[in-house]
């Protein structure tokens, strides 16, 4: 299956505009709401927001593979990272809660 790079360049576009409509739907209800903004799953997005952001920027810069490389793939490990620790938390709340 091909994806031409202009579809992939539009598609990066859509998903960086729904994630940002995203972070702020969900800053505005934690406002409202009196809960607490920063946390574990907030990070998360915004990591992934960064990664898109900078995918985004280096269809228009020229960046070296290498800095492209290392920057994508640090924040990417940076979010599978938080996704472990979100699965884990989540784990540990379903056995307290099993247990009481």
């Amino acid at each position: 299956m091909y994806f031409s790079p202009e579809f992939l360049q539009y598609t990066l576009y859509a998903v960086a505009a729904v994630l940002i409509i995203f972070i702020l739907v969900v800053i505005g209800y934690k406002i409202k709401h009196n809960i607490k903004i920063w946390d574990k799953s907030f990070v998360l997005a915004l990591v992934v927001l960064i990664n898109t952001l900078y995918s985004i920027l280096s269809g228009f810069f020229d960046m070296p593979y290498e800095l492209s490389s290392i920057v994508t793939g640090g924040l990417s490990l940076v979010a599978f990272g938080y996704i472990v620790v979100i699965i884990w938390d989540l784990h540990k709340q379903s056995k307290t809660i099993k247990h009481k």
